[in-house]
């Protein structure tokens, strides 16, 4: 059995369901070494002292969603360190605008496709040669079922801009899965989280609190749930599929 350490790269690591996946990975794969992305990640109290309870194994590095040169700053610096990365996770996004479509301004359709959709191709062409060097690759991004077109009717939110963004976040990762058979690549739902990306999405604070009392998870147990279901994902039956966090498969 190999000693190697994998070798993550989780975008959008700051807050939330990003923070609570570098927890996870940090405690579960205990080899593992994490690169933790963020616009300011030395701003982050909370990461920065989940990198000194873990010296060595988190490491903080600036990145910013869509910026093609940083992207690949990166990845050349985990490169010349490691020479591949065996998971790489594009959690960072946007949801801040809740309304309908009529009321919804085109700069905020415009800055959630630039975060959401443009993002993770940036970070996935910077990244793919990495990817391609590790023995099981794996592309997760975290999606939403607030971009299934199926679900609408059924979607506690009025998020016109965050929504089509994910739709479109979703037909790019099944098309690289078919693209790259070399790749494990899915986009994943993690269910209704209380962060406040959430909070922004739904437009009803009384929607929001019957969600938090009777079935919205707390990120540290999302992120539990989400370890379990990348560690053990196949090409062959998880590729290019709508996964939700419950272990199933969303519409799309």
């Amino acid at each position: 059995m190999s000693n190697t350490p994998k070798i993550y790269f989780v975008a959008g690591a700051t807050r939330g369901i990003g923070l609570a996946i570098v927890a996870e990975i940090a405690a579960k794969d205990t080899t593992a070494i994490i690169y933790a992305g963020g616009r300011k990640p030395q701003d982050a109290p909370l990461l920065s002292s989940l990198a000194s309870k873990y010296p060595g194994r988190i490491l903080l590095v600036k990145y910013v969603a869509g910026d093609e040169e940083g992207n690949k700053s990166v990845a050349n610096e985990i490169f010349d360190k490691h020479g591949c990365v065996d998971t790489l996770i594009a959690n960072a996004g946007i949801a801040n605008f809740a309304g309908k479509i009529h009321e919804v301004p085109i700069k905020s359709f415009e800055d959630h496709f630039s975060v959401n959709v443009l993002g993770p191709i940036v970070l996935f062409q910077a990244f793919r040669v990495l990817l391609k060097a590790s023995t099981q690759p794996r592309f997760i991004v975290i999606s939403s079922v607030g971009g299934s077109i199926d679900l609408i009717p059924t979607a506690p939110m009025d998020a016109g801009p965050y929504g089509t963004s994910k739709a479109a976040l979703n037909w790019v990762v099944r098309k690289i899965h078919f693209e790259n058979e070399w790749l494990i690549a899915y986009p994943q739902c993690p269910g209704p989280v209380d962060t406040d990306m959430a909070r922004a999405a739904i437009n009803d604070p009384a929607v929001y609190q019957e969600m938090q009392k009777s079935y919205m998870h707390q990120p540290d147990v999302v992120a539990g749930m989400l370890f379990g279901i990348f560690s053990a994902s196949m090409r062959e039956k998880d590729g290019g599929q709508f996964h939700s966090v419950e272990g199933g498969i969303h519409p799309w």
